[in-house]
């Protein structure tokens, strides 16, 4: 069942002011800010196996660097039902001279089919600065995007078999995979 959203916040991480993470986390009772930001996306695992190494020993240091490499972008909305904001999305993305990319994308089940994915979608596009980043999907996964691939043209340019996990294929949007993951 979808909740009914007011407003939408979207932060990036290595941006976000003092008294709006102040807000968010004490609301989120005593959980801490990366545990949360993992929490959201951690059944990943199951798609990629090596998601929490790769989260908490790439993607946090490099968003506490501030190099702008790395940047996570959170959804936080106003629900109707409730008085304070809840994280409905999350992207982490990473912007290098040579690569620009979506590397997660997600918007919570309850809050889908609601524009805050195509919200999100350009709010990357700001940040990367192009409107075709490479975007990896799993096969298991790759339904849900179908929508997104075809509003924005999306070229599948690779189909990798076993890339990240055994028995999987992982599809290649807008560019090439290097051996870097």
């Amino acid at each position: 069942m979808s909740a009914v959203i007011r407003n939408n916040l979207f932060l990036k991480v290595s941006e976000i002011e003092p008294e709006q993470l102040r807000s968010y986390i004490i609301n989120e009772v005593g959980e801490k800010a990366k545990d949360k930001l993992y929490n959201y996306l951690k059944d990943l695992t199951e798609s990629y196996p090596e998601f929490e190494k790769w989260f908490f020993d790439a993607v946090i240091p490099e968003i506490e660097m501030k190099n702008g490499n790395r940047q996570i972008i959170i959804v936080l909305s106003e629900v109707e039902a409730k008085p304070s904001l809840v994280l409905t999305g999350i992207a982490i993305l990473k912007k290098t001279d040579t690569e620009k990319k979506i590397c997660t994308i997600r918007i919570h089940d309850n809050f889908r089919n609601q524009g805050i994915g195509s919200e999100l979608f350009e709010k990357c596009f700001e940040y990367l600065e192009t409107r075709k980043p490479i975007i990896t999907i799993s096969s298991d996964r790759k339904e849900m995007f179908e929508t997104h691939i075809k509003n924005y043209n999306f070229s599948e340019t690779q189909i990798l078999k076993d890339y990240y996990k055994k028995d999987s294929t992982e599809y290649v949007y807008n560019g090439y995979l290097t051996d870097e993951r």
